[in-house]
C-alpha cells in the first residue's frame, strides 16, 4: 500500500512516546518514578500527562505508562519489557478513549505486530524481520544511550523504527542540533530520503551528563479525544521526579480504570 509523506511521518512518531505481556513488574521498588506533562505547541494548555514506573532487576527492566486526562484521570496505559537489545522491548499499549490497542512481542528474531485500530475492528498482524538497528517504541531512549557518541556526529546515525499502526517499520534519521544550553543536547529526528524533506521533524532534548529525555517537541502519537493526531512539547523535569514506588503503588497502577473520553 503507498504512503503518503503526513501519514507515514504521523506513524513514525509513535516509536518516539515516547511508550508485552501480562506478566507483572518485580516485586519491589521501583528504580525510578516520574511524570511528563504534554502541552500543545506553542501554548501551555495541557493536553495529556505521562506518569512512568520503572523497574530495574537482574537482567531485566520493566516500565508501566499511564496516561491521563488533564484532569489526572487514566485514560491509556502501556507496559513494557525490555530485553535483548535493550532498545528492541516487547510491549502492550490501550487507550481506552478509542479502544485502540497495539503490541509488539519477539518470537524466535522475529517481531509480531499486532494493532487494533478501535473498539468496533478487528486486530491486525504482521510478522517482521529484525535488523541490528531495529528499534521498538520506549526503547528509544536505550537506543539514544548506546548510540550516544554516533549521534553526536555531524552525521548522526538512522534506525528503522517498528510502527505497530502500520504493521511495518520506517528508516528515521536522528542528527545533533545546536543547542543554546551545553547541559543540554538536542536531536532532530525525521524520515530518511526524499519524504524527510516534505514531512515534519521532531526534536529531542536529552541532558548531556546522564543522556535522559527532557523534552519532546513534535507529533505525537496519542491523539486528542476526536481521534486527532495532535502536535505537543512533553516537558520531563527531573526536578519533578516522584519517590520510589512499592509493588502495591505499582499493582493499583497497574489495575486503575481506564476512562473512555477526557474532559474538555
Amino acid at each position: 500500500m503507498s504512503c503518503r509523506p503526513s501519514d507515514a511521518f504521523r506513524a513514525s512518531c509513535a516509536l518516539v512516546l515516547a511508550l508485552c505481556g501480562s506478566a507483572p513488574l518485580a516485586a519491589q521498588e521501583t528504580s525510578s518514578h516520574y511524570t511528563g506533562v504534554a502541552y500543545a505547541i506553542g501554548t501551555e494548555s495541557v493536553r495529556y500527562r505521562e506518569e512512568h514506573w520503572v523497574v530495574d532487576g537482574p537482567g531485566h527492566r520493566e516500565r508501566l505508562v499511564l496516561y491521563r486526562c488533564p484532569d489526572g484521570r487514566a485514560f491509556g496505559r502501556k507496559e513494557v519489557q525490555y530485553g535483548t537489545p535493550p532498545w528492541m522491548p516487547q510491549f502492550t499499549f490501550e487507550d481506552a478513549r478509542t479502544g485502540y490497542r497495539e503490541s509488539v512481542k519477539a518470537d524466535h528474531g522475529r517481531l509480531t505486530v499486532t494493532v487494533r485500530k478501535g473498539s468496533a475492528k478487528r486486530p491486525d498482524s504482521a510478522t517482521l524481520e529484525v535488523r541490528p538497528d531495529t528499534v521498538v517504541d520506549a526503547g528509544f531512549d536505550e537506543f539514544v544511550r548506546a548510540h550516544w557518541a554516533e549521534l553526536n556526529r555531524p552525521e548522526g546515525t538512522s534506525a528503522y523504527f517498528v510502527v505497530p499502526s502500520r504493521l511495518g517499520d520506517l528508516r528515521l534519521n536522528i542528527k545533533p542540533t545546536p543547542s543554546s544550553d551545553p547541559q543540554f543536547r538536542q536531536f532532530r529526528m525525521a524520515l530518511s530520503g526524499w519524504l524527510g524533506a516534505l514531512a515534519p521533524t521532531i526534536t529531542l532534548t536529552y541532558t548531556a551528563t546522564d543522556h535522559r529525555l527532557v523534552q519532546f517537541a513534535g507529533l505525537s502519537n496519542i491523539k486528542d479525544n476526536d481521534g486527532e493526531n495532535q502536535k505537543v512539547r512533553i516537558v520531563f523535569p527531573p526536578k519533578d521526579d516522584l519517590p520510589p514506588a512499592s509493588e502495591a503503588d505499582v499493582a493499583q497502577a497497574r489495575s486503575t480504570p481506564l476512562v473512555t473520553k477526557c474532559s474538555p
